[in-house]
């Protein structure tokens, strides 16, 4: 799963730089329509799915209960995620996923696509079972 341009620039700052890096407090989970690149693009949004919003995988909890811990450089979420029943007029059609560090705007940290893209029909739910979401870094 490739790291945001971002994260990768975090990322290098801290490891070759000595350039303090202060993970976020809390990260979302946003469901993408296609490809988020490097970047974050492709949210679903409220205009097609207006109760949609980014879940937080901790459930408000603390930050670090919404993943495993890495091992063999992977990571894979320890709770169920519920995105809230699809609203909107018509079925929405999600491929991609991404992990952000504010529940909007803010900073796309990871992204990676779905398994099987999920068709959310008018008043279906989209649930992320506990071990579905797996994120590797290569």
């Amino acid at each position: 799963m490739p790291a945001s341009t971002y994260a990768g620039n975090k990322i290098l700052d801290l490891l070759f730089r000595g350039v303090a890096f202060t993970a976020p407090s809390r990260v979302w989970i946003s469901l993408h329509t296609a490809d988020p690149g490097l970047t974050g693009a492709n949210e679903v949004t409220v205009g097609n799915w207006p109760a949609y919003a980014r879940q937080d995988p901790a459930q408000a909890g603390a930050v670090g209960t919404g993943f495993t811990a890495a091992t063999a450089k992977a990571i894979e979420n320890a709770l169920q995620v519920l995105f809230p029943a699809n609203n909107g007029a018509s079925a929405v059609v999600v491929t991609h996923f991404a992990i952000w560090d504010a529940p909007s705007a803010g900073n796309c940290l990871f992204s990676g696509a779905l398994t099987a893209s999920k068709t959310i029909a008018v008043t279906d739910e989209l649930v992320i079972r506990i071990g579905e979401l797996d994120l590797t870094v290569t």
